[in-house]
């Protein structure tokens, strides 16, 4: 077989270069950040999104898993309560993108892990709750929740960022875990 000559291997090699770098600096569509990978949210099971010695660090079990109808379709949904510290925490697919939830009030954009995310607070005088909308795929996103459901030992409501740190914490847990499942 014959090689090719130099010059033409350098232009074949100078070519591909190119289509990958220009695949590596490409812009994403939206507001996130090129995904480290995706994950379809149609096939993982929620309930696995947290590993045993998670669930162990957060005071949780296995986990409760429940579907429910959104004006979006259909969503599945899985929980965990600590009725000693007070926090709830979900993991739900969402029909749709996480773009979506990008502008509503209250909303800014927090990547985790590499992950574009959108954070939304809400009930902040109450009970707050903190929502991170995972950019996990092209046409699906999934939603963690960490929610303080009882006031912390002084009677005083629970900071948000507080809460919204738990929620940063679950959802790289959940991101990584189910890189690892489908890796």
């Amino acid at each position: 077989m014959e090689r090719p000559a130099p010059r033409h291997a350098a232009a074949v090699l100078a070519l591909a270069l190119a289509v990958l770098a220009g695949c590596a600096n490409s812009t994403p569509t939206g507001p996130f950040p090129p995904r480290p990978a995706d994950i379809d949210t149609n096939t993982v099971d929620l309930c696995t999104a947290l590993t045993a010695a998670q669930r162990d660090e957060l005071g949780v079990g296995p986990g409760e898993a429940w579907t429910k109808q959104l004006s979006e379709g259909p969503t599945r949904i899985c929980g965990w309560s600590n009725f000693d510290d007070g926090f709830n925490y979900t993991v739900q697919t969402v029909p749709g993108t996480a773009g979506a939830a990008v502008g509503v009030p209250g909303s800014t954009l927090s990547p985790v892990d590499g992950f574009g995310a959108v954070r939304v607070t809400d009930y902040e005088g109450s009970m707050p709750l903190c929502e991170l909308y995972l950019d996990t795929s092209d046409d699906s996103a999934l939603r963690v929740q960490a929610q303080a459901t009882a006031r912390d030992d002084d009677g005083h409501r629970v900071d948000s960022e507080q809460v919204c740190d738990r929620a940063v914490t679950i959802s790289s847990h959940v991101l990584r875990n189910f890189q690892d499942s489908a890796g």
